[in-house]
């Protein structure tokens, strides 16, 4: 694959996620019947802007970010294996944490802090509070849960990026597992830990991958993913579940049913496995409109921002971030900062700018007026 086909679709599945989270987030926690009375029967398509005219998002471009701040400054450090890279991404997400409970600070570990935008509170998820709470303790308290809920699932997107950019330094097997520790952090029921793995290892195949339609697009996920999953975790009972629930998704998406008629079936998007459900119905009924794909998955009663993102991830990494409509693109928040992290992750940044950021800690060639 050339690089310049590469890198657009390691900025396709980035910003992709970042689209999918800012145009749900205005609809999350509505019922469908609301978000058709207020935005048309076909649901909300173009962004709710705030006063200064940016579309917002969520927790969950947030904790992306992180998640690829963490796996970075890893590599700075040398540290490639899973299980080094894995209290790089933890403490990351504690600097996250952080933003969301103090007041602004720039830390010297985390060159995302110096970002002001990036200190708001944007609805942040009560288990990845509560564990990273524990977490950033003087004693680090361990974190005890059964939670499945999507907060590990919409945040593990840049792990498949940077495997897809970088296999030699980490393989799909290895950022699956990758992407599954990293879940686990805050969220411990094992089909929040599957979800995680096959999201990243989709998105790595995605942007490997020249053209996919969805014969392609249904290997990937069938023959591919769950293929290399079942070798690795047989007869696991929570992997069979959410292995009999992707069949039916790819059942459904050849069905007649409408898009909303599907998605009401397969639940509301709050938990891992039915998040990743939705994306990836939205994905193979419009695998090639990046915008009918978006939609569709934030158009329906539940979450609907982490299922956009996770179908962001998914239709970005497929079609890549030119195939993105310009109306996405102009008003989205942090949107150069955003493009910057998936160079980054792509290896498309230059020496100067990763030491810059992953080894001193400091923006490089961010807008000053971004800054606190």
């Amino acid at each position: 694959m050339i690089q310049e086909k590469l890198q657009d679709k390691c900025r396709g599945s980035l910003i992709g996620g970042a689209v999918g989270d800012a145009l749900g987030y205005v609809v999350e926690f509505m019922s469908l019947s609301a978000i058709r009375k207020r935005f048309g029967e076909n649901g909300i398509s173009d962004y709710v802007l705030n006063r200064s005219g940016v579309a917002e998002f969520s927790d969950d471009t947030q904790m992306s970010l992180f998640t690829a701040e963490g796996l970075l400054n890893s590599v700075a450090a040398g540290k490639l294996h899973e299980r080094e890279i894995l209290p790089y991404i933890t403490k990351a997400y504690e600097y996250w944490y952080y933003t969301q409970t103090l007041p602004e600070l720039k830390m010297s570990g985390s060159w995302l802090t110096h970002i002001s935008t990036l200190w708001s509170r944007r609805a942040p998820g009560n288990t990845c509070m509560s564990a990273l709470h524990n977490i950033s303790m003087p004693n680090s308290a361990p974190v005890i849960n059964d939670s499945k809920g999507c907060g590990g699932v919409m945040r593990v997107g840049p792990i498949g990026i940077f495997s897809a950019a970088h296999p030699k330094v980490l393989d799909l097997e290895h950022a699956g597992y990758l992407a599954g520790y990293a879940a686990d952090i805050t969220h411990k029921h094992p089909l929040s830990t599957y979800s995680s793995i096959v999201l990243a290892m989709i998105v790595a195949e995605c942007i490997s991958q020249e053209n996919i339609d969805r014969n392609k697009f249904k290997f990937i996920v069938i023959d591919r993913v769950f293929k290399l999953l079942g070798l690795w975790f047989k007869d696991d009972n929570h992997l069979a579940d959410l292995f009999n629930l992707i069949l039916k998704v790819m059942k459904l998406a050849a069905s007649k049913e409408s898009d909303t008629d599907v998605i009401r079936e397969l639940g509301e998007g709050w938990v891992a496995e039915e998040t990743l459900a939705i994306a990836i119905f939205s994905v193979m009924r419009h695998i090639d409109n990046f915008e009918k794909c978006i939609c569709c998955a934030v158009n329906h009663s539940g979450d609907s921002d982490s299922t956009g993102a996770v179908a962001g991830n998914i239709i970005g990494a497929i079609l890549g971030y030119n195939a993105i409509p310009k109306k996405y693109l102009t008003t989205l928040e942090l949107h150069d900062v955003l493009i910057s992290v998936a160079d980054d992750l792509g290896g498309f940044s230059s020496a100067e700018q990763m030491k810059e950021r992953y080894e001193n800690h400091k923006p490089f060639n961010v807008n000053e007026n971004l800054l606190g």
